[in-house]
């Protein structure tokens, strides 16, 4: 008894071929997910968290007294004007604002400044993770469905 199976493998390299598109040039995919987190951190600023969800320390009483505006971390918008950028395979989430280094971190305490605090503006926490694996899985599905014709 002698069987034969004819292999086409036509649609497996076009299926492989498109998702090794994506993983090659991936600047579509990172994107969107700049775009998915993008309102997220925006929205953590807003509340005054950091990325792992802990409240941002409250502002001092002599802060409160020479500031226009009493939300923390701003004044007039600056650091708050969060963006995204892709840089082939890279996605970068953050501000221009030289100054947020140093309220990020926080600083010491000097002769001439009283230091500040540490309010962590960026970070990669576990939802933003998952968030993040979802969007990779379905963008992933989206270029098989597309290999199918559908």
């Amino acid at each position: 008894m002698h069987f034969e199976i004819d292999f086409k493998a036509d649609h497996l390299i076009r299926t492989l071929s498109l998702v090794r598109q994506q993983l090659v040039r991936p600047e579509e995919l990172l994107g969107g997910i700049g775009e998915a987190l993008l309102p997220i951190t925006r929205k953590r600023h807003d509340q005054g968290l950091a990325p792992d969800g802990t409240k941002w320390k409250e502002l001092s009483p002599a802060t409160l007294k020479r500031k226009r505006n009493p939300k923390i971390l701003y004044e007039h918008g600056d650091l708050l004007r969060f963006h995204y950028q892709v840089a082939g395979d890279t996605l970068y989430i953050g501000t221009n604002d030289k100054k947020g280094v140093f309220h990020h971190f926080g600083t010491r305490r000097t002769a001439r400044h009283p230091g500040l605090p540490a309010r962590p503006l960026a970070g990669f926490p576990a939802d933003d993770q998952r968030l993040v694996s979802d969007l990779i899985g379905d963008h992933l599905a989206e270029a098989l469905r597309g290999a199918r014709g559908g």
